[in-house]
């Protein structure tokens, strides 16, 4: 029994130190700049991870290619029993059957009922071009791979960005609707006190709480809007639900500087930035080496081939295993094999290579035309962005005087309440339009970075 007690003293000590141990790893904070977000999502996001296994798989099918130029080596072993053994005809007096009369048919029979057929053969491509071009080829399906990786870790990172500038603002539009919401419901209590001290109306009590309702309603669509804007975060980095997450960079009007100066210095456009355009231009080189394997198709092939194996044979099947009757038989020699017709398969196998190649060169001039607008887009979302983050920060600075003057005139009875109340929904207006428009800017950049191919990874 005591044995039992001190066991029962032990599981519970461990259980404890387990629970503490998971209770602390779970409540420690997982903390992420903007650059850690992105570096978590490359290692985490299944759109870069398919990328990587589309590599892989690429170099999977290089390596089979690889195969085929190297020898092949085989083994049968066939066993064949005849019912009715084949016979030779032969003529009398002719070769050795001098004893027959001439022209007598004469059936001969050169094997046995039961034969045995063990053998090993191997070839060892001399020359092919199918299988040379192929491997031309797949070098090129490799470079492809690599650059969809790429391109995908282009495009998670301006999503990643997009989601972490998202739920900044969010988050400082919500710290600012707090104090708005401390500020009039402290003005609420106050015009309260007004109303039963006889100093304000009715009307007075009953607009403030209408506008402190408005005011809660905002700050709980907010919240959501928070909730929201992290969940997109999460799933773009593919951070679970149960991982805490911290983010430790701030929004910043540094962007403005930056933003001015791409549009005084006007980046000229080149598509070779463009991942997507390296990516058509790899597509094009990958269909030429193609049509190359297809015209291989007229060129002759030549392989070196061995074989070595035994042919025992017997009348009866236990017999087989004598080995008086195992003679080995060994060859080695060269095959060559000259395509002369093939029903036109290889011309028009080129005819589709020459068609691919001729729509992606389309491609690639449909793409250089929607670089150009997605700049010039970008541009101009850029100027409309700045201009409008110019006009509302303004706007914040203004709102935020205004309902600071009239709040010491209200406090001097100076100002009305209305006056009051007005500036106070004109303060959060300006803050939610500030909010939107550095939003704007911070996407703008974004979108311009991908356009013309800066964001590099």
């Amino acid at each position: 029994m005591c044995c039992m007690k001190i066991v029962y003293s032990l599981l519970f000590f461990i259980g404890s130190i387990a629970s503490v141990g998971a209770q602390s790893s779970a409540e420690e904070p997982t903390s992420f700049s903007l650059k850690e977000a992105i570096d978590y999502c490359m290692n985490n996001s299944f759109t870069v991870k398919n990328s990587l296994l589309q590599r892989n798989m690429t170099a999977a099918k290089k390596g089979e290619v690889r195969s085929l130029l190297l020898p092949q080596v085989s083994g049968n072993a066939d066993f064949n029993h005849f019912f009715q053994v084949q016979k030779n005809i032969l003529e009398g007096g002719i070769g050795f059957m001098t004893s027959a009369a001439p022209g007598t048919v004469v059936p001969l029979q050169l094997s046995l009922p039961n034969q045995l057929l063990p053998s090993l053969s191997a070839s060892q491509v001399l020359f092919d071009m199918a299988y040379f071009s192929g491997y031309k080829a797949a070098n090129a399906s490799e470079v492809i791979a690599d650059q969809t990786i790429r391109k995908s870790r282009i495009d998670m990172t301006v999503n990643v960005t997009k989601a972490y500038y998202g739920v900044l603002v969010n988050e400082k539009q919500l710290k600012a609707i707090h104090k708005n919401l401390e500020r009039m419901d402290s003005l609420y209590q106050e015009t309260v006190a007004r109303y039963e001290t006889g100093l304000a109306r009715r009307i007075d009590v009953s607009r403030m709480e209408v506008s402190l309702n408005n005011m809660r309603e905002e700050r709980e669509k907010t919240i959501r809007a928070v909730e929201l804007s992290r969940s997109i975060l999460r799933y773009q980095m593919n951070l679970p639900e149960s991982n805490p997450m911290i983010l430790t960079d701030s929004l910043s009007e540094d962007v403005l500087a930056e933003v001015e100066q791409i549009l005084s210095a006007r980046q000229k456009v080149n598509y070779s930035n463009r991942i997507e355009y390296s990516i058509l231009e790899s597509q094009k080189r990958l269909s030429q080496i193609d049509r190359q394997v297809a015209r291989a198709g007229h060129y002759p092939r030549l392989y070196a081939v061995a074989s070595t194996g035994f042919t025992p044979s017997a009348t009866k099947i236990e017999n087989l295993t004598q080995s008086s009757r195992w003679h080995q038989y060994s060859s080695v020699g060269l095959r060559l094999q000259v395509p002369i017709f093939s029903g036109f398969g290889v011309h028009y196998k080129v005819q589709q290579k020459k068609i691919e190649e001729e729509i992606i060169d389309n491609n690639k001039v449909a793409l250089e035309k929607g670089i150009n607008l997605e700049v010039d887009q970008a541009l101009i979302n850029l100027e409309n962005s700045m201009q409008s983050l110019k006009i509302q920060k303004r706007n914040l600075d203004l709102a935020e005087e205004n309902l600071q003057v009239l709040r010491a005139e209200y406090e001097q009875g100076i100002a009305l309440n209305i006056e009051v109340t007005t500036a106070e929904a004109a303060l959060i207006d300006a803050q939610t339009n500030y909010y939107h428009a550095l939003f704007g800017a911070l996407i703008s950049k974004a979108d311009y970075d991908k356009a013309v191919g800066n964001i590099v990874k």
